[in-house]
């Protein structure tokens, strides 16, 4: 017992003494992908024959960060696709950052911001499919402060930025912004429940419509790799003056799994979205699906499939699904294999079915953009 004091002394100082961190480890990342793709869609310049053989190479350079308290994850991408048949080269470019970093026990922020300037606007990561095939400027944007409050309640505020420029004259740039605070109360192991409040700021050709919404969520673990996510709410759309203006749903359930040897990802829901290109908001219906098979250490198969359909905001011809002059649908698939030789290389084949049945107002191009990809690809993992 004499000696406990000097536990109590060690332990006291311990627990209010600042942590020491160990210093920041910086890695260098280097991957290139050399792809050989057979490409149908005419309107990329594949010509009046049908299709053309095209190889893209991509070569990515990154830099990782780490330590006690800061994740790092920094890119640069480009894409030079040279297509054979006609000669013509083109060059897309991609950039994102994303980082967590742990300003206390109590205190955590994270975010991420992406970079696009891309010939072929059906890459982009955005809800729905392009209205045009001319080259489109993009970027995505999410900061985000969670602080504990409790042990059972976090209180989240968030910021989300979606600019799109389509690269033709004529148009012009549209943005969204969304400003977020939610609060999340953990009444469980496995149950989490919340309530986000959400504006949305809509700007295209220097006139705003606006959107508040108030959502309940639930987030259930059902099994230890499988979660379940479901949010339901109503939103109030507010559009410019001489346009209509009205209550929307808002409604999304997703179900995720991530597993040892399987991946599944599903989502399906109702909401209001901007940065199109072309109109200050719309309201989507979207539902998506995602599968990933490791049958061993070397070889894996993935797949993914999409629906989306579009129209002006608050619900202008929500529920007419074959009016084409007034809504746009369309869907994707794709399916691929992937064998690892070793830890530096894979090879990949993959298939990819586009197809937009219906543009409204569609910016540079109209009718069904549909077009097949067959591809593969070798994909070297330098360091």
């Amino acid at each position: 017992m004499k000696g406990d004091w000097k536990k109590w002394l060690l332990t006291g100082l311990m627990l209010t003494a600042p942590a020491v961190s160990a210093a920041t480890v910086w890695e260098p990342r280097l991957r290139i992908a050399a792809e050989e793709r057979y490409d149908d869609d005419l309107r990329l310049g594949a010509g009046a024959t049908g299709g053309q053989f095209m190889s893209k190479l991509s070569p990515r350079v990154g830099l990782e960060g780490k330590d006690e308290r800061l994740t790092l994850d920094g890119f640069y991408a480009a894409d030079v696709l040279m297509r054979h048949g006609s000669g013509r080269v083109t060059l897309d470019h991609r950039s994102g950052l994303a980082l967590q970093y742990l300003l206390s026990r109590r205190l955590r922020v994270d975010g991420y911001a992406r970079v696009f300037r891309v010939t072929d606007p059906t890459s982009l990561p955005r809800d729905g499919l392009a209205r045009s095939t001319e080259p489109t400027f993009f970027t995505q944007a999410r900061l985000g402060i969670t602080a504990r409050a409790s042990e059972r309640v976090d209180v989240r505020a968030g910021y989300a930025l979606e600019v799109v420029r389509i690269l033709e004259d004529g148009q012009h740039t549209g943005s969204a912004h969304t400003p977020t605070l939610e609060m999340l109360y953990r009444s469980s192991r496995r149950l989490t429940l919340g309530l986000e409040y959400r504006y949305q700021g809509f700007l295209y050709e220097r006139v705003l419509s606006q959107a508040h919404a108030l959502t309940g969520s639930l987030r259930y673990r059902l099994t230890r790799p499988t979660t379940l996510i479901a949010r339901a709410g109503p939103v109030r759309y507010l559009a410019p003056y001489g346009q209509e203006s009205g209550w929307v749903p808002r409604v999304n359930l997703e179900l995720a799994r991530e597993g040892e040897l399987f991946d599944l990802g599903f989502a399906v829901g109702h909401d209001l979205v901007g940065a199109s290109g072309f109109a200050n908001a719309l309201w989507a219906d979207y539902a998506t699906l995602t599968l990933a098979r490791r049958f061993n250490q070397r070889f894996s198969a993935f797949g993914a499939a999409s629906f989306f359909r579009n129209g002006r905001a608050p619900a202008r011809a929500w529920s007419t699904f074959d009016n084409a002059r007034r809504v746009s649908q369309g869907y994707a698939v794709g399916a691929g294999v992937e064998y690892a030789v070793n830890r530096q290389v894979a090879m990949q084949g993959a298939v990819d079915r586009i197809a937009q049945v219906g543009v409204a107002e569609a910016a540079g191009a109209a009718g069904d953009l549909s077009r097949n990809v067959f591809a593969v690809r070798l994909i070297v993992t330098a360091w």
